[in-house]
């Protein structure tokens, strides 16, 4: 299995996973354009397989894991990753095991038993989450696939990139996306960094996360997990793998946004485009709402889930 994130990796990734995933669409709003004062697109990625992109990163996983004769795949996931490694893992005839924090949405639960995964809970913390992920893997035997740290995932998420710079390559100066543990992240900044430097690639986060005082200063995030409203990047720390990428291609493009602008900018997403994304898809748009740079004209937002209770209302 490959242990390198690379171009080249990308692209056999892509290649390896095209024929089940979503070359999503991308939406624009002319009332979201006149509010926000700019030309924004929005990368559909919550009508993605499982409704989120981590389906790309999950899928290239478990094609590896079973072409190096894996018993089955585990993971912990507060939700998106889970889901998707459990449809992957299902696609390709993997036995998948989710450790999920006793608080994830129950709409995302629900999804991963649907996939037929095995769920096991745990306690809320990440560290809860990686003892018990660990404990239920040396039973089992099973290949863990890490939600954040994990070269396979990088590589594999890499393929939202190729089909954004496709589609509308000549049209975006910059490129606006949540972030959580740094693995999505990262293969965003490290591929566009490679194919189209021009293209900036704006990380936004909740505020108590600080990111930028790790990526400048070395500083990491007090807390270990975050309080926000933003579910699917909850984990305050970026991964290993992540932390030099990110150093690299985004140490001044950190957008911290408060709770308030991510219930804002996820009321205007269902309002005015009649999308139901998640509150982690909204943090990124966020970014762009309340604190665009001047100089952005032409931003790309991905919503990158929509993986909502049914019940779930914006307070």
């Amino acid at each position: 299995m490959t242990t390198k994130i690379s171009v080249e990796e990308m692209e056999a990734a892509r290649n390896r996973t095209s024929s089940l995933i979503h070359n999503t669409p991308i939406m624009k709003s002319d009332k979201i354009n006149d509010k926000v004062g700019a030309k924004v697109l929005f990368k559909c990625e919550h009508l993605q397989k499982t409704g989120s992109f981590k389906a790309r990163g999950a899928l290239n996983s478990a094609i590896l894991a079973k072409e190096q004769n894996a018993k089955g795949v585990i993971a912990h996931s507060s939700g998106n990753h889970g889901q998707a490694l459990a449809w992957a893992a299902q696609k390709i005839g993997l036995p998948c095991t989710i450790v999920v924090p006793k608080n994830a949405p129950n709409s995302k639960v629900e999804g991963m038993k649907e996939y037929n995964a095995d769920v096991v809970f745990c306690e809320p913390t990440m560290s809860s989450r990686e003892i018990t992920c660990a404990e239920m893997a040396e039973k089992l035997g099973y290949y863990y696939v890490d939600p954040h740290n994990c070269v396979t995932m990088i590589n594999g998420h890499g393929s939202i990139v190729f089909e954004v710079l496709e589609q509308a390559g000549d049209e975006i100066d910059s490129i606006f996306l949540s972030v959580g543990g740094g693995g999505f992240a990262a293969s965003v900044a490290f591929l566009i960094g490679n194919l189209n430097p021009d293209i900036a690639v704006y990380l936004v986060e909740p505020e108590e996360k600080n990111l930028a005082n790790l990526l400048e200063n070395g500083v990491q995030c007090a807390s270990e997990t975050l309080n926000t409203i933003a579910d699917g990047v909850r984990v305050s720390h970026v991964g290993s793998l992540c932390e030099p990428i990110l150093k690299k291609y985004c140490t001044r493009t950190v957008v911290s946004v408060k709770e308030e602008e991510i219930k804002e900018a996820l009321n205007l997403i269902w309002t005015r485009t009649k999308q139901r994304i998640e509150p982690t898809a909204a943090l990124a748009f966020a970014g762009v709402l309340y604190h665009k740079p001047d100089h952005v004209k032409k931003p790309l937002v991905i919503l990158c889930g929509g993986n909502v209770d049914t019940d779930y209302v914006i307070n």
